[in-house]
Parts: C-alpha cells; structure tokens; sequence
C-alpha cells in the first residue's frame, strides 16, 4: 500500500468516527437539509411525477383544472395546470421529506441502550457511504477534465498495484451513471 491509500483509510476512519459521534438521527437531518434537500425534492418529482400525474383522480383534477382557462389560449398552450401540478408536487415531497426525516431522528435517538448503538453504528455508515460518493464523483470530474490532470492523478494512485484507490478510481461507478444518463438524453 501507498501513501495515498494510507491516507484514504485515514479520512475514512475519522469519517466514520465523525458519523459515530454524530449519530444517524444529525447525521440524516444534516445531510437532507439544504439545497441538498431541495436537489432531493427536486429529483423525487422528475422521477415520480408523471407517473402520479397517470393515476386517475390526479389527471381527472388536472383536467378539470384546465378547462377553467381552456378559453384563454396562451394559459393552455403553456399547460398551467402542468406547472401548478408540479409546483404543488414539489412542496407536498419537501414536506414529507421533513417529517420522515424527523421521525426517523426521533426513532433512531431514543434513549433505549441498543437504539443508541443503532444510532452510532448507522451514523458512521452514512457518513462512511457519503464520503464514496464524494470520492467517487471527485474521481469523476478528474476524468472529465482529462489529459494531464487525469494522468498525473491516475500515475499518484497507481503506484502500488495492490493500491486502494486505484481500483475505486478504475471502477468508479459514476461512470456508468453518466453513461446511462448519455443514452437518455443523447440519442
């Protein structure tokens, strides 16, 4: 091992140590709170919406809604009742997001010795998981950016070949979510 992976197992470690003290109750709340949580909200209508917007009293309402401007052309050709719909969508998921999030704080830091440790065990494993993504999408940009940023990265972590970071770095899974969201955009 190198010293770059002695230094990932490190950061890895005062992480997870981070993630203990905190609890998964702070922790949660932490990370859900924000623009994250907004990114959160956000992602849950793009990928959620149309499919509630199919169930029958949902579009049974959108249609009612719009025949009320049906007789105003430029309100129903930029499908209003569309834009209310997701707008109401949007703060109904910031709502719930909060309230799951709180009760599940409120589960998870109960005084009861095991919740405790449940607690502490799952903050670390959090905040352990996070600090991947992280890496992972840091690895991601480094090969965005390519040419001698990517080679003189890859040359750092490739010093050892039992190394660490270089096989996080080979198979990074970020790589396949971009390839995936490629195929759907780019056709």
């Amino acid at each position: 091992m190198g010293y770059g992976d002695w230094i990932f197992l490190g950061i890895l470690l005062i992480v997870a140590a981070l993630g203990a003290l905190l609890g998964f109750g702070k922790t949660l709340k932490f990370i859900t709170g924000g623009i994250v949580g907004i990114i959160i909200s956000f992602l849950l209508c793009y990928c959620f919406g149309g499919v509630i917007m199919q169930l029958p009293f949902v579009s049974g309402m959108l249609r009612d809604l719009a025949a009320h401007w049906s007789h105003i052309g430029w309100l129903t050709a930029m499908h209003l009742e569309i834009i209310i719909y997701y707008i109401a969508l949007f703060i109904i998921t910031m709502v719930l997001r909060i309230i799951i999030v709180l009760l599940l704080k409120g589960v998870v830091e109960t005084k009861v010795l095991v919740m405790q440790i449940i607690n502490r065990v799952l903050g670390a494993v959090l905040l352990s998981v996070l600090f991947f993504l992280l890496m992972f999408f840091v690895f991601q940009i480094i090969g965005w950016i390519g040419g001698g940023t990517e080679r003189d990265f890859y040359n750092a972590v490739a010093l050892n070949a039992n190394a660490i970071v270089r096989p996080l770095y080979d198979w990074n899974p970020m790589n396949s979510i971009v390839i995936f969201i490629k195929g759907i955009f780019v056709r």
